[in-house]
């Protein structure tokens, strides 16, 4: 349950068009809100958390609501400069590690944070900010 209502995760099989997409075993996933109301799509998903993080640099394409978007990762030594990022012409979510914890960033603005017991405290959260968070989980 958050802020904004019950949270839906459907897996299923992704678009298989290239070769490694059949070695990979791709997955698209949806993430909805409220039984559908508001909905995140993300294509050629890998369970496999070692291709994950190799492929999350190259990026994802999804769509919210039927708008596109791009998710991208970033590493880092300094901790201060890893990300993930969820761009799009109307979403823009940054998930950034600070001194003590990660930090939620839409716009530009903090709205959130994950507290020391891996819950994540969000104020007045939108669809979108609430849709990364599921999708980051």
């Amino acid at each position: 349950m958050t802020p904004r209502g019950e949270v839906t995760l459907i897996r299923e099989r992704g678009p298989r068009i290239r070769p490694e997409d059949h070695a990979d075993a791709v997955e698209s996933w949806t993430v909805s809100l409220r039984d559908g109301g508001a909905a995140l799509r993300v294509h050629r998903l890998v369970a496999t958390p070692l291709l994950l993080r190799w492929r999350i640099r190259k990026g994802f394409e999804g769509e919210v609501d039927g708008d596109p978007f791009r998710l991208t990762g970033r590493s880092a030594l300094r901790r201060s400069r890893r990300s993930v990022t969820y761009e799009g012409p109307t979403i823009d979510v940054r998930i950034v590690p600070r001194a003590f914890g990660l930090r939620l960033v839409e716009r530009g603005e903090e709205v959130g944070f994950r507290s020391f017991s891996g819950e994540w405290e969000l104020s007045d959260p939108t669809d979108h900010a609430v849709l990364t968070v599921c999708l980051f989980e």
